[in-house]
């Protein structure tokens, strides 16, 4: 009985290895922190074209972000989400100065396991407190924004209005969202 129980075991163990995709992330072998520039550039860089992938004459802004030129000025930090083997899967940028985040990505494969949180995480312990934590996110992008809720931001003033206007219409806002840090 005690065989049938281990060659069981083996089977499952078998079977969850063979139908795990081989670019499948896990939260588990994570490591998230604030960059280190000029040795994690190309790394971010990496990251980021995948944004872009299959595409021409991308546009100024996206081009930016895709050379992540932002972090290479003073006052900005990147923190970054990289994998087992080092790769990094995830960026959100932080302007030290005024408070805002923007250039939150994590890689399409690697979505959906809390590594988007993580890197926010990260962003407000960069940020010295107290503090105001800022971003702009399309009302579209709902999954973004549930994420942002869930941090506690919010959508000050007219945004607020706009946020609830957008769930009743295919209107693509963009909205403020705002976070008071202690």
């Amino acid at each position: 009985m005690n065989m049938h129980r281990q060659l069981f075991a083996f089977l499952i163990v078998f079977i969850a290895l063979t139908i795990t995709p081989t670019n499948a992330f896990s939260a588990a072998g994570i490591t998230v922190g604030i960059a280190e520039l000029p040795k994690d550039l190309a790394a971010i860089q990496a990251c980021r074209r995948t944004a872009y992938e299959g595409q021409s004459n991308l546009l100024t802004a996206a081009k930016s972000f895709c050379n992540a030129d932002q972090i290479q000025r003073d006052g900005y930090v990147c923190a970054i989400a990289k994998a087992r083997d080092g790769t990094v899967i995830g960026t959100a940028d932080l302007n030290k100065r005024t408070g805002v985040v923007n250039n939150v990505y994590v890689l399409k494969e690697a979505r959906k396991q809390g590594i988007g949180q993580l890197l926010m995480e990260a962003v407000e312990d960069a940020l010295e407190k107290p503090n105001t934590l800022k971003l702009t996110v399309y009302s579209s992008n709902k999954p973004a924004v549930n994420l942002y809720q869930k941090l506690g931001f919010v959508a000050p003033g007219i945004y607020s209005g706009l946020m609830g206007l957008s769930s009743a219409t295919s209107i693509n806002f963009l909205l403020e969202m705002e976070k008071k840090l202690a």
